[in-house]
């Protein structure tokens, strides 16, 4: 699901609204590791364009054995 950010903020107060402060901080440790990961993909995807102009080597024929 992909959303505007402002509805986003708005998800992420209500759900955090009637949390502790411990479980509120474990709540932002995981919004904090989701977005390392986003950011993780993204660096990957930009990789993965700059490798995908370079052909990858032919893979040689094996002729098949059975007959």
């Amino acid at each position: 699901m992909r959303l505007p950010t402002k509805q986003l903020i708005n998800k992420i107060e209500n759900l955090s609204n009637g949390l502790t402060p411990e479980q509120l901080s474990s709540f932002l440790d995981i919004i904090d590791a989701m977005t390392a990961l986003v950011e993780e993909a993204g660096e990957f995807k930009e990789c993965n364009k700059k490798d995908s102009k370079v052909k990858p080597a032919q893979t040689p024929l094996v002729p098949n054995a059975v007959h």
